[in-house]
């Protein structure tokens, strides 16, 4: 959620909690033992610190550098040996 602006996370976080309220809403509390799970676990996962490093971090971007691939554009309209 580090992307995220506070305000912006903060309205998911109440977003996601009105949904887990209103699936509880429509069922009741013995139908609901195992429902919904995704949104809770979404809530409790943003509450939480990132555990990511900045060691982690520069690993990442260091093999998304080594594994880029060059481009390479040949345009299907401009025949080879054409001149303008």
């Amino acid at each position: 959620m580090d992307g995220l602006p506070d305000r912006e996370t903060e309205q998911l976080k109440d977003y996601l909690e009105f949904l887990t309220w209103k699936a509880k809403e429509k069922k009741s509390s013995s139908e609901q033992i195992g429902k919904n799970l995704t949104a809770q676990r979404i809530i409790k996962a943003m509450e939480k610190p990132p555990y990511v490093t900045s060691e982690d971090i520069e690993s990442l971007l260091q093999v998304i550098k080594e594994a880029k691939q060059p481009t390479q554009f040949e345009s299907p309209f401009e025949p080879d040996g054409q001149e303008d």
